[in-house]
């Protein structure tokens, strides 16, 4: 899991560490920069494993305010594949051409470095650490995302596949489509594309479909009985639900009926596509991160879903790092799972466990709507 993320110099973080726990409720008020810290876990999963260019990642809009240096530092350490890895980029930038390039990039395994690049060439290492090839390369771009796959760079290629397990969601019901014209194996960060990947999961795993079914028949929507992709085209597929609201089986078949997932409700596309997430994005080295999954979602409904989330990301030894202002969700993880970002007249942002003892004769959620965190 990720063990430790260090930023300097990037818009309200300076000289910043966070150790995320596997399960951690990141709470703080706006503008502390919860939602850039999960930002920046995208930007660098894109930046190793699909090559995104330091203009777009990491641009001078992102350098700190009132720091006037023109170098940006992120380090990223996570544990797994039988040892601890260690990332290291420095980007230089410069501010009035508005242009940033990496200074320095690192890669290591333990006390072993897999990969380097100095500002001009791209220093590739053995799995055992013994030099390999060097080469020219991009000052723009990181060459992780280029090096194919050989016996002697096994642990390069699993720490790039262990980034690409990288999941930040931010669900947004209002924007999610309901046709898919293709399956699609990358779901965005709102779940725009959330019948697309969908139908890419369901051909991948009956057991998907299966347990999403089950539960959001038990404990998510009401009267739900189940779903399916719907042709509505050569290759469109939409997605359907259908309801039961009988109390008689008598009268069964009048009261069952079908609706589009555009013709749910908010709540019911956020609970499917937080329930989808469950079941596809929970695993063995993965790290999950979703911004304020109970927008949308009642106080009671976000309940069940927490318990199973909790339940898999032992289960599956996966990391899970969520942010939230829902009262249900800091009573459930605040106590024991915790983690406050804080500024200090608008300056750098630093972090400080919750405090809150079950003794207290307040809820934990009482606390933070009263500001004595």
């Amino acid at each position: 899991m990720i063990e430790r993320l260090y930023l300097d110099n990037y818009k309200c973080f300076v000289n910043f560490e966070w150790q995320p726990k596997a399960l951690q409720l990141v709470l703080g008020r706006n503008g502390t920069g919860k939602t850039t810290v999960f930002r920046v876990l995208e930007t660098l999963r894109e930046f190793v494993v699909t090559g995104r260019p330091t203009t777009e990642a990491f641009p001078t809009s992102t350098l700190t305010a009132w720091d006037t240096r023109s170098e940006q530092t992120v380090e990223l350490e996570l544990t797994g594949n039988g040892g601890r890895y260690r990332y290291r980029l420095i980007v230089e930038h410069e501010r009035g051409k508005q242009r940033s390039r990496i200074k320095t990039e690192r890669l290591q395994f333990d006390q072993l470095t897999l990969y380097e690049f100095d500002g001009s060439d791209a220093h590739l290492f053995h799995n055992d650490g013994l030099p390999g090839p060097k080469f020219p390369f991009d000052w723009s771009r990181s060459a992780i995302p280029t090096i194919p796959e050989r016996p002697d760079n096994q642990r390069l290629v699993w720490f790039r596949d262990r980034m690409v397990r990288v999941y930040v969601f931010a669900p947004d019901p209002l924007g999610m489509e309901h046709q898919s014209e293709a399956e699609v194996e990358k779901p965005d960060r709102h779940l725009r594309n959330l019948v697309s990947w969908l139908r890419h999961l369901l051909q991948e795993s009956v057991d998907t479909g299966t347990g999403l079914r089950d539960c959001l028949r038990e404990d998510a929507i009401e009267g739900f009985q189940g779903f399916r992709l719907e042709r509505a085209g050569e290759t469109s597929r939409v997605l359907k639900f259908e309801f039961d609201f009988s109390e008689d089986s008598a009268t069964k078949s009048t009261n069952r009926f079908t609706l589009s997932f555009n013709e749910l409700s908010e709540g019911q596309r956020c609970l499917v596509a937080l329930f989808t997430v469950l079941y596809a994005a929970v695993g063995p080295d993965t790290t999950l991160c979703v911004d304020e999954p109970d927008n949308f979602v009642a106080l009671r409904e976000i309940q069940p879903w927490l318990t199973r989330l909790s339940d898999r990301v032992h289960d599956e030894s996966c990391q899970c790092l969520l942010i939230s202002h829902h009262p249900e969700l800091i009573d459930y993880l605040a106590a024991d799972h915790g983690l406050q970002f804080f500024r200090e007249d608008a300056g750098p942002v630093r972090t400080k466990p919750f405090e809150w003892t079950g003794d207290d004769a307040v809820k934990a959620s009482e606390i933070v709507a009263r500001g004595w965190e």
